[in-house]
C-alpha cells in the first residue's frame, strides 16, 4: 500500500516534533543538574590550602635535616590536608651567561638537584615524589649520599624515567626554571633552607613552620593545629642552633641562632 506525500510529511513532522521535545527535556535536565552542582554549598570549614614552599639544595645539611626531621611530621599528623606543598631544588646555585649551572656544594649537588627536579616532573603525585626525595635526603643526612640510587629499588621506582629526563636535557631546563623562580623571590633568598608560607618567608623560624601554616589557614583548624597560638612553639628554644647555607658564603654551611623569646612574633598573612 502506498503513502501519499501529505501523509508522509505529516508523519515526518510528528517524529521531528518528538525528537525536539526529547532534546529540550534532556537539555533542561542537564542545565538543572549543572545549576545544582554550582550552587551546592562548600563543605563546612572548607578553605583554600596554605601554600608551603621549600627552596633548598640537595647537599645542604640544614636542608636534609629539615626534610628528614621536620617535614615528615605534616604527613603523620594530617596537616598536609590543608597544605599545597612545593619543592624548589636549586638553592644557592648560580647560572652563568651561557647557562652553565654551578652549585654551592659542587657537581654532585648539581646532579642531585637535577635528579630531584626530574622526580618532581616524572612523579607529580606528592606522595610519590616526596617519598623519593625524602629517601635521597635521608642518605645525605646520614652522610651516605653515594648510596642515593638505592632509593629506586627501596621504593620500587623505575630509574629509567629519571635517567631519560637528565640525558634529554629536560632536567637542566627544569633546573633553569627553578633558578628563575628562586631568583625572583621577594624578599630575596638569603640562605637555605628557605621556607615560605603563602609566599611569606619564615627566615630563621622555619623549623616552626607548622604554627604558621595553622595561623594562615582560614578554614576550620584541623586537630593538628590544636594548641597553636600563632607564636613560636616551646620546642623552638632560644639556644637552638639552625644549620643553614648562606648564598654568598665561602664556607657553605654555618649555624644561626633561632629566635629568642623576645623575638617571637605572630606572622601576618
Amino acid at each position: 500500500m502506498g503513502y501519499s506525500s501529505s501523509s508522509f510529511s505529516a508523519s515526518s513532522m510528528s517524529v521531528l516534533a518528538l525528537v525536539v521535545l526529547l532534546f529540550c527535556s534532556s537539555t533542561q535536565l542537564s542545565s538543572a543538574q549543572v545549576t545544582t552542582d554550582l550552587s551546592s554549598p562548600s563543605p563546612a570549614g572548607a578553605a583554600s590550602k596554605v601554600n608551603l614552599s621549600l627552596y633548598y639544595e640537595t647537599l645542604c645539611p640544614g636542608c636534609s635535616d629539615f626534610m628528614v626531621n621536620y617535614l615528615p611530621q605534616i604527613f603523620e599528623n594530617g596537616l598536609i590536608d590543608i597544605i599545597d606543598l612545593k619543592f624548589i631544588p636549586y638553592g644557592n646555585a648560580k647560572i652563568s651567561a651561557d647557562k652553565v649551572i654551578t652549585c654551592q656544594h659542587g657537581p654532585k649537588e648539581c646532579l642531585l638537584n637535577t635528579v630531584e627536579a626530574c622526580a618532581l616532573h616524572v612523579w607529580p603525585a606528592l606522595d610519590k615524589h616526596f617519598s623519593f626525595i625524602r629517601c635521597v635526603e635521608t642518605f645525605v643526612y646520614n652522610d651516605q649520599q653515594s648510596q642515593w640510587k638505592s632509593c629506586y629499588s627501596k621504593l620500587g621506582y623505575e630509574e629509567e624515567p629519571i635517567n631519560d629526563c637528565i640525558k634529554s636535557g629536560l632536567g637542566k631546563k627544569l633546573e633553569l626554571g627553578h633558578g628563575k623562580v628562586t631568583g625572583d623571590l621577594k624578599p630575596p633568598l638569603e640562605y637555605v633552607p628557605w621556607v615560605t608560607v603563602n609566599n611569606e618567608p619564615l627566615i630563621n623560624e622555619y623549623s616552626n613552620f607548622q604554627t604558621y601554616v595553622c595561623n594562615a589557614y582560614k578554614g576550620t583548624k584541623p586537630s593538628a593545629c590544636q594548641g597553636a597560638n600563632g607564636y613560636i612553639t616551646p620546642e623552638a628554644k632560644s639556644n637552638q642552633m639552625l644549620e643553614v647555607s648562606f648564598k654568598n658564603e665561602t664556607t657553605p654551611t654555618t649555624k644561626i641562632m633561632s629566635p629568642t623569646t623576645k623575638a617571637r612574633r605572630l606572622m601576618k598573612f
